[in-house]
């Protein structure tokens, strides 16, 4: 007797579907559920690996760009879907990530730099979220949000303020998300990666041997296994949650275990 993940007969929009990531290796596991795709990130280029990836396997996805940095885009997402597609059932919001002038102190980031880093890890996710929220209240119909945060939430995110700070805000504004919709069957939670050893990430640690090796990191599929349990039925009794999958990463380290400023700037 099995008990298996159903996504069949339910479309999930996927945000940020680079194959070597956690939205590649998301999409592929909603694939393998039986669920129907809509791979969503700012340039074709990224998206066609992953529709090859997920057609190989006998899966449905239709691609979609649109730069999540802008929020007239943004706005026009969900109701694009329901007008094209007929219906939208879950999200998985995993576009996101550290941007490469960001990492130094909070007293020498630059206040654009800030606010980029805020919409490219929060901001977007709140008009997704409420867009799709309102549509699925409308009609009254159930749906699953699921939000991507970090570890760097967890505790500080030295010199990376900004997008520690914009992991924490998911979490808080997810679980009020849970809060405000619980009653029309709307669920909403956050999966919490530590070191995810997508092929960007990976290339910069075999050069620099950092975090001491590969041990530590979790991989994509077991990323896009929790995510994709959560968008199914099996979650229906979760909600509100942040869900940290990250191999033990965050009880090896703390907020106050970094190098000096004399340090990073030895580095």
């Amino acid at each position: 007797m099995a008990l298996p993940i159903d996504l069949n007969g339910k479309v999930i929009l996927v945000c940020g579907v680079a194959r070597g990531g956690i939205g590649g290796a998301t999409c592929r596991q909603i694939a393998k559920a039986g669920g129907t795709i809509i791979a969503l990130d700012r340039e074709t280029a990224q998206i066609e690996p992953t529709v090859e990836d997920v057609e190989a396997l006998g899966g449905t996805i239709y691609p979609m760009v649109a730069d999540l940095m802008d929020v007239i885009q943004c706005e026009s997402i969900v109701p694009t879907i329901f007008a094209k597609y007929g219906s939208l059932h879950g999200i998985a919001n995993v576009a996101g990530g550290t941007r490469e002038d960001e990492w130094v102190p909070l007293d020498e980031t630059p206040t654009e730099s800030f606010f980029q880093t805020l919409q490219l890890n929060f901001a977007y996710t709140f008009v997704i979220c409420r867009d799709a929220a309102k549509a699925w209240i409308a009609r009254e119909q159930r749906g699953s949000l699921v939000n991507v945060g970090s570890v760097s939430a967890l505790t500080s995110a030295p010199w990376h303020g900004p997008y520690g700070a914009g992991k924490a805000a998911i979490s808080a504004l997810t679980r009020t998300m849970a809060n405000e919709w619980g009653e029309f069957g709307i669920r909403a939670n956050t999966v919490s990666p530590g070191a995810v050893a997508t092929e960007r990430v990976m290339a910069k640690v075999r050069a620099a041997n950092v975090l001491g090796g590969e041990s530590n990191f979790t991989e994509t599929e077991e990323l896009g296994n929790t995510i994709t349990f959560l968008l199914s039925d099996l979650a229906n009794g979760i909600s509100g949650q942040t869900l940290v999958v990250d191999r033990a990463l965050s009880t090896k380290f703390c907020g106050s275990a970094r190098v000096s400023r004399k340090q990073l700037r030895e580095q």
